[in-house]
């Protein structure tokens, strides 16, 4: 079975020689330590910033609350399809 997995359109420009790098997880990632608070910015910094998954309507437990497992084979590997934009 084939899985997408949505990626919601942003703006990132990246310099020469630099990577970018995108984690897969069940979860939303969050940084350690204690999340930073910005003042007029409305929500903590600790990760995804106002980007998070845990709203029940949404997210209800019935449905995402279990463990998924990710299997991989040669000929189906993982990819990411991104557009290169020229500047």
């Amino acid at each position: 079975m084939e899985l997408d997995i949505e990626i919601w359109p942003t703006c990132i420009v990246i310099p020469a020689g630099f990577r970018l790098a995108l984690a897969v997880r069940g979860r939303d990632y969050e940084s350690p330590g204690e999340p930073i608070f910005i003042a007029g910015v409305g929500y903590p910094q600790s990760g995804v910033g106002p980007f998070v998954h845990d709203d029940p309507r949404d997210r209800p437990k019935e449905i995402f609350g279990g463990t998924n497992t990710l299997h991989f084979e040669p000929g189906r590997q993982p990819y990411l399809l991104l557009p290169v934009i020229p500047r």
